[in-house]
């Protein structure tokens, strides 16, 4: 059948991009690109299986025999007694044998999706969703739709779980009636694709996720520089004790406010979903990112630069040479490489790419063919424009560690509240973003810095 060919060629093409990204991962960690890329493929892959297999089902039936059910089941009903209990049941039978019937040779148009319930359910949670934000004016359409899904439109507070992978599929601590379940996928991946535009670090650090905001301590233990002992035969050996230390996970409030006109609310031609998620992951973002890089930890998240230790003095105020570069690299223990990455403002990161030798020639290759790709010393680098943006007296310019060792916690879901009274006078219907979050690094040797002089 020539539409099972075609889906069964665009598969081919996928997978053969597929093939070529897993290649590339045998020689370096993907990208956050890439990473991104391999999800959109995935996806698309398996809607394009969905659809075959709906399409060779479609192949493989046989019409004739789901006439004869249809017909058999109708003989049997006019044959059976004609009272009130058995004309229900021939309904129920007719139906069923219909439906059965209609179920089997649905036909998938070449382009859609092929499981109809999958698109109601999707379709469903973008207009409870809409309703939820209209509040008391939401359409009686967007009502049944919050009925089907669970959505309790008369709430005023919506739960979001903000898990950066596996949205859908991670345990949501809100009721049902808070309705975190009940949030469309896109809805999610817009916000968090502009949240991790902003803040990079949750692609790097390790992200711990708690059900409450109870302070959360950790153990831990720098074991690198003890070794074992050469001794003679039948010598006693001596005891080298651990050291563990203890680090605590707190969590800090973080709020953004935004109002929208109840004109845009009700627009049917505007994606309002998409529009407030943008909004609410960029503020977001910038917010984390800020914290999350250079909180002092006192009342607020520790950064990483804060909870780094010293790695190397540059010569300079104001300028950074390559063997400063290899020092700060060498000031981490090797336990820490394989993991190692840079992490530098994107104006330090251009600056570094500028630096030439005697000859004019650039010192640090750049990958033209991918700029996305940007390597120094052949390890990974992370750009945050949260940390210093000028190589300028005592600024902390570069980083270099395990950013494994760097630990960021979630208390609970991100909440929106829906503000209808605040803005009534002005037409306007305000949402209240809350957020809980706490970071530090609980392995201050594994992050090292460079500072200028």
């Amino acid at each position: 059948m020539e539409t099972i060919k075609k889906l069964k060629e665009q598969r081919s093409a996928l997978m053969t991009q597929w093939s070529g990204l897993l290649k590339t991962a045998e020689n370096r960690e993907w990208s956050p690109e890439e990473a991104q890329m391999v999800a959109q493929l995935q996806a698309k892959v398996d809607d394009l299986d969905k659809r075959v297999a709906a399409c060779e089902a479609y192949v493989n039936a046989d019409p004739e025999e789901d006439q004869k059910a249809i017909d058999d089941a109708q003989e049997t009903n006019a044959n059976a007694p004609d009272d009130a209990e058995m004309k229900e049941e021939k309904k129920r039978s007719s139906q069923a044998s219909r439906s059965a019937f209609a179920s089997r040779r649905a036909m998938p148009a070449p382009g859609f999706v092929s499981d109809y319930n999958d698109r109601q359910r999707t379709r469903d949670k973008n207009l409870a969703l809409r309703g939820f934000l209209l509040g008391n004016d939401a359409t009686n359409e967007q009502r049944a739709a919050a009925e089907r899904t669970g959505l309790n439109l008369n709430s005023r507070s919506l739960s979001i779980p903000l898990s950066a992978y596996q949205i859908e599929e991670r345990d949501n601590t809100s009721s049902g009636s808070a309705g975190g379940y009940t949030i469309p996928q896109g809805f999610l991946a817009e916000l968090n694709m502009r949240r991790a535009l902003f803040n990079p670090m949750r692609d790097h650090a390790r992200v711990i996720q708690t059900e409450t905001g109870n302070p959360l301590p950790l153990p831990t233990v720098d074991d690198t520089s003890n070794t074992g002992s050469l001794v003679a035969e039948a010598s006693a050996s001596s005891a080298t004790d651990v050291t563990f230390g203890q680090v605590t996970l707190n969590s800090y409030t973080y709020r953004t406010l935004i109002k929208a006109s109840n004109e845009l609310l009700r627009d049917t031609g505007i994606d309002i979903q998409a529009y407030l998620a943008q909004l609410m992951g960029d503020r977001i973002g910038r917010s984390e990112s800020a914290a999350f890089a250079t909180g002092t930890g006192s009342s607020q998240p520790q950064g990483f630069v804060t909870g780094a230790s010293a790695g190397v003095t540059a010569a300079s105020a104001t300028a950074i040479t390559i063997n400063e570069v290899v020092g700060l690299i060498n000031s981490l223990d090797a336990a820490y490489h394989p993991n190692a990455k840079f992490a530098m403002h994107q104006s330090v990161w251009y600056y570094l790419l500028k630096l030439q030798d005697s000859l004019g020639r650039n010192l640090i290759p750049m990958n033209y063919a991918d700029p996305t790709d940007r390597r120094l010393m052949g390890f990974p680098v992370i750009l945050n424009n949260s940390m210093a943006s000028s190589v300028a007296t005592t600024a902390k310019t570069i980083a270099f560690g395990d950013f494994e060792q760097f630990y960021i916690r979630d208390a609970g879901p991100l909440e929106i509240r829906r503000l209808d009274e605040r803005y009534a006078d002005a037409y306007e219907t305000g949402f209240l973003a809350v957020g809980r979050r706490d970071s530090k690094v609980v392995q201050t040797n594994a992050i090292k810095l460079l500072t200028q002089a």
